[in-house]
């Protein structure tokens, strides 16, 4: 194998075409690993913060057949891009890399404190490096799905009991006069200063913080929606949003990535199963709820919940223990934090 380095973005440009054809090739991928999620977060929201794009290419006979997107942040941490906000992470490649091999190119070009590559499904080829070498495995967070048969939700799921149902002719009757829609590329809508509205409804009502999706990662969205990789699902009353999820789509399967709501009541709620019953109306769907067990989501409409995991591989016993102090130091002030709460 040979390797490459991509450190600038116009040299992570170039790769567009080589990156959605080695994409293209395995079903598995999440939009989280397609060309535009990584380009556009590099290109809005990492490339001014210090940061240092350092994405490994994989060659076999002159041919790509692996991208390792990883970026190296400002406390010289080796991440994958857009990691706080990516669902799931992962390398694309269509053959076995000996992931030594990539640790050892990363570190000959840059000073990396640990890895910490976070957000690995259980069937990611990476943890295959936890079983032969030392490092730190956690799971931490859950990712939870469902599957619906083509048809009239919620009847195309059978194990919805007749509360769950109740529930739901419930929440609709109580938002029966709002207005719904699914928006697509091929609307010219994106309706940007609605959204910008809505986020600061949000700030003020106390649901979100300040931080609470910055200029720079509603860029990222605008591009998702115009390349085809999101849908706007909008609950709306008299021209005004009520609310709105941005939904990744791949192939049959859709993710709730991010909700925006206001104080209507049950809102939220109500665009997931206008979702949910629109999607499946057409065709068998697969829908992911994302990362994070909210209950809302788990009790409501009873996903199945799978683990995540991150793995975390030191420089030195040094770089260890201290990331294993920290680890303690924060659970330790939450768990203070939750008694006194």
């Amino acid at each position: 194998m040979r390797y490459r380095l991509i450190s600038n973005l116009l040299e992570f440009k170039d790769l567009e075409n080589d990156w959605n054809s080695l994409y293209l090739k395995d079903n598995e991928n999440t939009v989280f690993q397609s060309f535009e999620f990584n380009y556009f977060s590099w290109k809005y929201e990492l490339e001014n913060n210090k940061n240092s794009l350092a994405i490994v290419l994989a060659y076999d006979s002159e041919i790509i057949k692996s991208i390792f997107p990883f970026y190296v942040d400002k406390v010289c941490r080796l991440r994958f891009i857009n990691d706080l906000h990516a669902d799931f992470c992962d390398a694309i490649s269509i053959i076995d890399v000996n992931f030594n091999e990539i640790i050892k190119f990363v570190r000959s070009n840059f000073k990396i404190h640990y890895f910490q590559l976070v957000n690995l499904k259980n069937n990611c080829s990476l943890l295959d490096y936890s079983k032969t070498n030392r490092c730190c495995v956690i799971s931490d967070f859950d990712y939870s799905l469902l599957n619906f048969s083509k048809g009239v939700f919620p009847d195309n799921y059978f194990d919805y009991k007749s509360k769950h149902k109740t529930e739901f002719r419930r929440i609709l009757k109580i938002n029966k006069n709002k207005d719904y829609k699914i928006f697509d590329f091929t609307d010219t809508l994106f309706p940007k200063l609605q959204i910008k509205n809505l986020r600061e409804k949000m700030i003020l009502l106390g649901i979100r913080d300040r931080n609470f999706l910055p200029n720079s990662q509603l860029l990222l969205i605008e591009e998702l929606y115009f390349n085809g990789k999101l849908l706007l699902s909008v609950v709306s009353e008299k021209g005004v949003i009520n609310a709105i999820s941005f939904i990744i789509k791949s192939q049959s399967e859709y993710l709730f990535w991010i909700d925006m709501y206001g104080d209507s009541r049950l809102i939220n709620l109500c665009n997931y199963i206008l979702a949910i019953s629109s999607l499946s109306s057409e065709k068998s769907v697969k829908i992911n709820f994302g990362r994070g067990s909210y209950n809302y989501k788990i009790k409501n409409f009873l996903p199945v919940k799978k683990k995540l995991f991150s793995m975390f591989i030191f420089s030195s016993k040094y770089s260890e223990l201290k990331f294993s102090l920290q680890r303690r130091l924060i659970k330790l002030i939450k768990h203070v934090y939750n008694k006194i709460k």
